[in-house]
């Protein structure tokens, strides 16, 4: 958010500061961190001790602060060496504690792929740890007051602690990113209750939240700074290796657990992750990672931050790749590019650029299949995105957004069927999507906000093989929304909310949500929440047309779908209880969730007579499967999260999730584990040394597949030890990972295994 130096004494230290620092498609304000890794300024609105001000978080007194705090100059009277804090638009306020640079001693890096090496380097970092004198690591002892702050940016589009959110959200910050050793983006959501992950290849991760899900999971979103990534190509759903943002280069994943729809549409339908990265101002000047491993595992990133005036901008290039699943021989490599800009135009006002490409290719098919043959497949990926913010006054905002993003698939290939005839499939694709958006930010009073919006999307989606035309098919959106926020009494907090959709194809759903949030003392909260949703159907569920037609003749051979005319959106209605414990102003808590989600209209698959005349020769019965709106799933369950976390860099935490699915679709029974839990760990073992294991079972379910390709249930161990180091402005780390450190997994199909696997990542940076 955008604010004028003016008010600046005012904003810092009153009653409702702290949602006035940070914007729900943003970042709570961090840090210029160039040589110091300074996590958020912790003012909280009920973070504070009683009388308010932030007297409980700081070791300065609010009069003291207020007097001292000038923007731009620190704090004087020698209380602290400040440094200067910015929000996510580059605009300065004063922070009342800073943290020194780290310090250590330089190490050569050192990185290879043979598993001998890997062990054995292992050993020589444990061995090391007792006998290392390197200085105490600064930023990893400071303690609670300059942790992260506990708020949630994004579960109603407006800036609130988690206590007051309306519904259970996981927040998964830079410093358990780094420690997870997680290599991509999915891989980090087994961190968070209810979540299913699986790989269907090498190069697909899958991620679903409480199941329902083919090897195309489309029932959640994914956003990233304000951008939808769930892919509006044929089957759609989340492409996590089409996503250009560097995992180094994010500041924080929030995950908001349940339908979320009356904040951001359809696609929020079970729940919504939403990506923010850092801005560009509070990146390294330039940063280098190396990763080697097991199994073919490759990873170069190189990204460098440059700043000219009033615009700072970062760019970010990598190369990803490993040999995928034994079985298959999927081999994959991909390459992306990241950029972000950000200008300020004013005082007031900022402008934002986001340009992403991923370029990726990966082996699919069999050698001994003519009907699946060994192969490449070619796609690519891009977006540019443009965003505007303009203050109107102490607290009110607007905002507008615009991206554009298209995808393409290349997938060819020739079966023959004799006497030099055959069919040529060609699953090649394209997508085009063009979303513009406005939002509204308000304080009407000082215990009501408001955030309002309308927006309008575009998708074209054309694909010959699949539909049958070589027209493209065309979704319009139009959407209508707002959320509010209302502090009733310092006890009873309120949100409601609801998004208008209409598209092209089906008329107009609202999607309400009606919470409430009862502080039962300053940091017990129970909760409970009310919401329906719908999701609009993808075009491969409407439109699908897939034939396979020889070259010479045009014979009609073999039809995999057909059409399904006059379905409804999905509709789910939630309804949620819950009960949040905080300690350590809210960077220690207990959250319980316990939900009753009911699906209706839900797609089921049905076999019926083929559309076309005469039927295709090679379909049974001359039908043809398709879908319709036969469907209907009922999910119970709760989830228990913790997390205690004394430091910045030191935590334990976990979670359990329960659930029980009870559908008409035997797919959908069985397609979640009915329990699952993960522990997970960091700490610093030794100054300078940084170890973190994750430990996660996973009953036994299946992805919408046959009885004979149920998973049994299985652990999973994840290790990791970094030494870090910093010496004359450079900072560096040096870490081994161990992934499924006990056991092979087969999280997607039982014969489809993930071995044990060792890395070696190297990080520098100034």
């Amino acid at each position: 958010m955008i604010f004028n130096h003016q008010n600046l004494r005012h904003e810092l230290f009153s009653n409702h500061s702290l949602e006035r620092f940070a914007h729900p498609d943003g970042m709570a304000r961090r840090p210029f961190q160039k040589d110091s890794m300074v996590p958020h300024c912790p003012a909280s609105r009920h973070g504070a001790a009683p009388g308010g001000g932030l007297s409980a978080l700081c070791p300065i007194s609010p009069a003291l602060s207020t007097q001292a705090g000038v923007p731009g100059t620190g704090l004087t009277n020698g209380l602290c060496a400040c440094r200067q804090y910015s929000d996510n638009t580059g605009n300065p306020f004063s922070c009342p504690v800073s943290r020194p640079p780290d310090s250590g001693n330089h190490i050569a890096p050192s990185a290879m792929p043979n598993r001998t090496v890997l062990w054995l380097t292992v050993l020589c970092l444990a061995a090391a740890t007792a006998t290392s004198r390197a200085a105490p690591d600064a930023v990893s002892t400071e303690m609670s007051f300059l942790d992260d702050i506990p708020v949630v940016l994004s579960a109603a589009r407006l800036i609130q602690p988690l206590k007051d959110a309306p519904g259970a959200a996981t927040v998964i910050d830079r410093a358990m990113i780094r420690a997870s050793g997680a290599r991509n983006l999915a891989e980090l959501l087994a961190w968070v209750p209810g979540f299913q992950l699986g790989h269907k290849n090498g190069a697909t991760a899958l991620t679903t939240y409480h199941g329902l899900s083919d090897d195309a999971p489309r029932r959640m979103l994914v956003r990233v700074d304000g951008r939808s990534a769930y892919s509006p190509y044929f089957i759609s759903g989340i492409e996590w290796a089409k996503i250009s943002v560097d995992i180094d280069d994010i500041d924080r994943i929030e995950v908001f657990r349940g339908s979320n729809a009356a904040a951001y549409g359809s696609n929020a339908f079970l729940g919504v992750v939403n990506i923010i990265t850092r801005p560009a101002a509070d990146t390294p000047r330039f940063r280098l990672r190396i990763t080697e491993g097991e199994n073919g595992i490759q990873e170069r990133v190189l990204s460098t931050r440059q700043q000219a005036g009033n615009v700072s901008a970062r760019l970010t290039v990598g190369r990803q790749g490993d040999n995928g699943l034994e079985l298959l021989g999927d081999t994959y490599r991909n390459q992306r590019v990241d950029a972000r800009i950000d200008w300020q135009l004013a005082p007031d006002q900022e402008l934002e650029f986001h340009l992403g490409f991923v370029d990726s290719r990966a082996r699919t098919g069999l050698s001994n299949d003519v009907t699946d043959p060994a192969r490449s497949i070619d796609s690519y990926s891009g977006f540019g995105q443009l965003r505007w913010r303009k203050q109107l006054g102490l607290g009110d905002e607007i905002k507008a957004t615009y991206f554009h993003q298209e995808e393409r698939a290349v997938d060819a290939f020739f079966v023959p069927i004799g006497g030099g005839n055959g069919v040529q499939v060609d699953y090649g694709n394209r997508a085009l999507r063009d979303d513009l958006e406005f939002e509204h930010l308000r304080h009407p009073r000082s215990d009501l906000r408001l955030a309002w919006g309308a927006g309008w999307r575009e998708d074209r989606v054309s694909s010959e093989q699949i539909f049958a035309t070589d027209e493209n098919i065309v979704v319009r959106q139009a959407r209508l929304f707002a959320n509010t926020e209302w502090q009733a009494t310092p006890e009873w907090t309120f949100n409601a909310g609801a998004m208008l959709e209409k598209t092209n194809e089906t008329g107009p759903r609202l999607s309400p949500r009606l919470a409430a949030n009862f502080h039962v003392l300053p940091d017990t909260t129970l909760r409970a929440a009310f919401s329906r949703a719908y999701r609009n159907l993808t075009p491969f569920e409407r439109y699908a047309d897939v034939r396979f037609t020889t070259v010479t003749g045009g014979v009609l051979l073999r039809q995999s779908f057909q059409p399904s005319p006059g379905l409804k959106p999905e509709r789910v209605t939630t309804r949620e209880v819950g009960v949040r414990q905080e300690w350590r102003g809210g960077r220690s808590s207990v959250d319980l969730r316990l939900f009753d989600e009911r699906v209706e209209d839900m797609l089921r698959r049905v076999t019926a007579p083929s559309n076309v005349t005469p039927a295709p020769a090679l379909n049974n019965n001359g039908e043809t499967p398709r879908y319709f709106n036969g469907g209907y799933a009922r999910i119970r369950g709760a989830e228990l999260s913790g997390l205690y976390r004394p430091t910045h860099d030191t935590w334990v935490g976990g979670h359990y999730a329960s659930l029980d699915i009870n559908s008409n679709d035997e797919f959908a029974d069985r397609s979640a584990p009915n329990e699952q839990f993960s522990v997970f760990a960091a700490a610093e073992v030794s100054p300078g040394w940084h170890m973190s294991v994750s430990h996660h079972f996973v009953g036994s379910m299946q992805w919408y597949t046959q009885d004979k390709h149920r998973l049994k249930a299985y652990r999973r161990t994840d290790l990791r030890l970094a030494r870090r180091i910093a010496a004359g402005g450079v900072r560096g780390e040096l870490a081994v990972g161990v992934e499924r450190f006990t056991d092979e997994v087969s999280d997607y199909l039982p014969t489809l295994t993930r071995p044990t696997q060792a890395y070696v990542t190297l990080r520098v940076e100034y």
